[in-house]
This record gives structure tokens, C-alpha cells and sequence, in this order.
């Protein structure tokens, strides 16, 4: 164990003494020139998710869960809301609205 620390250490040591003083050039403020990138290295770097066409989305509209709607109905009562913080919310919304 102390071997694995004085490793970590030297390593850390090696990585600050390699580095050295900053150079003048990244101290002085960036033109917004020097800051913009050609746009295909920009997509290079940044991959859009392209979001697949849900089919079923057509005929099946997104609804929300019926737990969804209940935790909801028992955030928008502080109360409930906080009694879930303390208790759990299955016992809490037993408690204001009944059967979960």
C-alpha cells in the first residue's frame, strides 16, 4: 500500500515538473479568430445523435406512466412531498390520496 502511494505521488511529481512555466502565447487574450475551428474538425469532435423515427409514435402518442402521474399529484402537494422525503413515497401518497 505505501508503494502505490509513493508511485502516485512521483507520477504526480513527473506531471507537474514536465509542464514547466506557461508560455507568453496562452497568457495574452484570444482574438475570436484564433478560437474558431473549421467546421469539419468541429464535427469531428462533436457527434450529433440523430434521433430515429419512431413509427409506433404516430399511432401510440407518449403518455405518461400512471406512478408518473401519481408522484407528480404528490410532488404538487408539499405536504405529501415532504412526507415522501421522510417516509418513502408509497407511504405517503397512502397516506393523502389512498391506494398507490
Amino acid at each position: 500500500m505505501k508503494t502505490l502511494i509513493v508511485l502516485t505521488l512521483l507520477g504526480v511529481a513527473a506531471v507537474l515538473t514536465q509542464q514547466g512555466p506557461a508560455p507568453e502565447k496562452s497568457r495574452k487574450v484570444m482574438d475570436a479568430k484564433e478560437v474558431k475551428i473549421p467546421r469539419s474538425s468541429a464535427h469531428a469532435l462533436i457527434k450529433r445523435h440523430k434521433r430515429a423515427y419512431d413509427y409506433y409514435e404516430r399511432f401510440y402518442p407518449r403518455i405518461k406512466s400512471p406512478m408518473e402521474v401519481k408522484k407528480e399529484q404528490c410532488e404538487n402537494y408539499w405536504p405529501c412531498d415532504q412526507l415522501s422525503e421522510w417516509v418513502g413515497f408509497h407511504q405517503a401518497y397512502q397516506t393523502y390520496f389512498g391506494q398507490v
